[in-house]
């Protein structure tokens, strides 16, 4: 299956939330999206299958550094390598936007995303009690030097 890496524009939200409300525990809200895609300060790239949004990541820039608040593969997607790629896509397109080190949590209990994180160099940087809700869980802290 081969995918279209780009940012996403306006037009994916309604597919980009409803993938995001199916998927997580406390979701973002359409409008949090629209304002990624607007800003000069963030970019949320997706994985296209044809005119369907497959998966998406958001990073918000602060140069040389970035975060990844939220990266979400629609279900039908999953255990496929999709996220390994959106992810090495993204991380192209930050390098050329002087981006080195990249920052992100994780709940400790997603094994999946943890092992994903740590396969791509990923490391971990130390841990925020209680920092999800719904359930109440920690977070580790993770760091990636491009």
């Amino acid at each position: 299956m081969a995918f279209d890496f780009r940012l996403a524009t306006v037009d994916e939200v309604d597919q980009i939330a409803s993938i995001e409300m199916e998927s997580m525990p406390n979701p973002w809200k359409a409008d949090s999206y629209i304002e990624a895609i607007n800003s000069d300060h963030a970019f949320v790239m997706v994985a296209m299958d044809d005119k369907r949004v497959a998966g998406y990541a958001v990073f918000y820039l602060t140069p040389p550094e970035a975060e990844l608040p939220d990266i979400v593969v629609d279900l039908e997607y999953r255990g496929k390598g999709l996220g390994r790629s959106l992810l090495t896509e993204a991380f192209a397109a930050l390098s050329k936007n002087s981006i080195d080190t990249v920052f992100l949590e994780v709940r400790e209990s997603n094994a999946a995303a943890r092992s994903l994180y740590n396969s791509l160099g990923f490391e971990e940087i130390g841990k925020r009690k209680y920092f999800y809700s719904n359930p109440v869980e920690d977070a580790i802290c993770m760091s990636l030097h491009m």
